[in-house]
């Protein structure tokens, strides 16, 4: 690397962590907002099962994982990539522990929380160098006419474009699975543009599976990825070795992965996340799929295929909205523009009709399950990026009877101010909302988090299953099974005959912002015992000092069973 892209690359390294310190500090991370979330604590507790016994497992379920043995229960929502990789952390930071590991069933030591946040700040720093030197080797190659200023101004501004994304550095602030996932896209893509991936088919399906091994979206998305490496083939009589070597690589890295849930649920392909697509579909909510001990019962066939239909095509709209935000619509629009005028080299068509498959593949997922932006996240990173490039090349191929060369230049400059400008813009915005949403957000701080954990292990037996409706994030710091709050009351004796637990820990600001169904216990805890369906045997309720209300029931003797009389 010449001392020039050195510098470009160091520079947007200094600049990245920078937006991420002001980021972290508008959240107050690892004070107010805690490290762990919801989601994140879930792969955060895998990795320490397998960093403290070797096996993949975790101490946190849902209602609906009941029908099997446990704790530890095996993994069934989250992918094995970001667990494995934090484990290692985990194991290399056990190293230096010289007192031993805390007594079974105590509140951790050494937390290590802050561990999980080393490999999204990694990938968030690594987007934006790969992104701005990918940009120069672009220009490079297929502006030879642009001067050397021209493509480190156009690196700079595609890099620090990302690294100014809200959403980028909210990923990079938690232990997320988007960011790792979306340096393998982007990788993909640029070995697409390059030409590098028809010549190493193996590895290019090792990258991409890889990069499957931290979101399962790239399971459809890999075959595409393979389809487009093989028509970069030169000899037709390759491309069918390039598509079969681009899979086999793709399963050489996923293969165990598939044998475990083979193994362990039956299937190779099982996830217990599929039933998100019934989310919204007659009445069911995230909710009632997943908080109850049972399966759902959900359509077949036909009218499966119609139900899911209707609710793709309904979501489709405002997600697509969320695409035209600000200038993003004009990237779309140039890169789909760019594409059909200018005649572009063929790896560069390829790499840009994978982008644009990406996104599509993206949007149809997103409405079939929820409709959350985050999960065009890491296609909306390359659409973004290849966009602004293909609107440089159309003002750069524009007739000079229609555009002077100097008009030309400044109207370039002009789509870098923009980009810059509103990444500034939405970087100021996301602060401001991270702030408002740290002093407001339905999570208790660090303190009381370990304070909980404190209060259970001097009150109830070490590996004792709680249920809560704080989840995996009190399964972290309470060092303990957890098993998240039911969906009413009354389903709370039928998850007691899957699995026993006597202590029930609610946690919320408010009942107003309390699940609707538990809002009568969080606003009136004294009753609690008066329900006699309830079984509680004993209630106590205390105000946290961050203002949060934690009711904690204590259950009576489950119900006895009926056994079945012989014939």
């Amino acid at each position: 690397m010449s001392a020039a892209r050195l510098t470009l690359v160091l520079a947007l390294v200094v600049a990245g962590l920078f937006l991420w310190l002001l980021h972290a500090r508008a959240w107050d991370l690892g004070r107010r907002s805690p490290v762990l979330s919801y989601d994140t604590a879930q792969y955060a507790l895998a990795a320490r099962e397998m960093a403290e016994h070797g096996r993949l497992g975790t101490s946190f379920a849902l209602p609906l994982e009941l029908n099997r043995p446990g704790p530890p229960w095996p993994l069934a929502v989250v992918q094995p990539g970001l667990v494995v990789v934090e484990a290692a952390l985990f194991r290399l930071d056990m190293r230096g522990d010289d007192d031993g590991a805390a007594a079974p069933g105590a509140p951790s030591r050494r937390p290590r929380d802050g561990l999980t946040l080393i490999v999204p700040l990694f990938c968030y720093l690594a987007l934006g160098a790969m992104l701005a030197l990918a940009t120069l080797w672009l220009l490079e190659r297929h502006a030879p006419g642009s001067s050397a200023l021209e493509r480190r101004l156009a690196a700079v501004t595609i890099g620090a474009a990302f690294l100014l994304d809200p959403e980028a550095q909210h990923f990079a602030v938690g232990g997320f699975t988007e960011l790792p996932f979306t340096l393998g896209l982007v990788a993909a893509c640029v070995a697409l543009a390059s030409g590098w991936a028809p010549r190493r088919p193996l590895l290019f399906g090792v990258l991409l599976g890889l990069t499957g091994t931290f979101r399962a979206n790239m399971l459809w998305l890999a075959p595409m990825f393979a389809i487009a490496a093989a028509t970069l083939t030169p000899e037709r009589n390759g491309r069918g070795r390039v598509l079969l070597l681009t899979l086999l690589g793709f399963a050489l890295l996923l293969s165990p992965w598939w044998f475990y849930k083979w193994r362990v649920f039956g299937s190779p392909g099982w996830d217990l996340s599929r039933f998100v697509v019934w989310e919204g579909v007659q009445g069911r909510s995230w909710f009632s799929l997943f908080h109850l001990p049972e399966a759902p019962a959900v359509p077949h066939g036909g009218d499966a295929a119609r139900l899911i239909t209707a609710k793709i095509l309904s979501r489709l709209p405002q997600l697509l909205l969320s695409l035209a935000t600000g200038p993003r619509a004009l990237w779309t629009g140039a890169l789909v523009l760019w594409l059909l005028a200018c005649r572009p080299p063929r790896a560069l068509v390829v790499a840009a009709c994978g982008v644009l498959g990406a996104m599509a593949l993206a949007l149809l997922a997103a409405a079939a399950t929820i409709p959350w932006i985050r999960y065009l996240f890491p296609t909306r990173v390359a659409l973004e990026a290849a966009g602004t490039l293909a609107l440089w090349a159309l003002v750069a191929r524009a007739p000079v009877t229609l555009l002077s060369p100097r008009l030309a230049r400044g109207i370039r400059v002009c789509v870098a101010l923009l980009a810059i400008g509103w990444g500034v813009t939405q970087t100021l915005r996301g602060n401001a909302e991270a702030r408002a949403t740290a002093a407001q957000r339905g999570v208790p701080s660090v303190s009381t988090l370990l304070d909980l954990g404190l209060r259970l292990h001097r009150e109830v037996p070490a590996n004792e299953v709680v249920m809560s409706n704080l989840g995996p994030m009190l399964a972290w710091y309470a060092d303990r099974p957890v098993v998240h709050l039911a969906l009413t009351p009354a389903d709370v004796g039928a998850c007691r005959r899957r699995i026993e637990f006597r202590h029930v820990m609610l946690v919320f600001r408010t009942a107003e912002e309390a699940w609707p169904v538990w809002r009568e216990v969080v606003a009136r805890p004294d009753d609690a015992t008066a329900q006699r369906e309830w079984n509680v045997m004993r209630e106590r309720h205390w105000r946290e000092p961050d203002g949060f209300q934690v009711i904690w029931l204590e259950l009576g003797p489950p119900e006895p069973s009926i056994a079945l009389r012989r014939p």
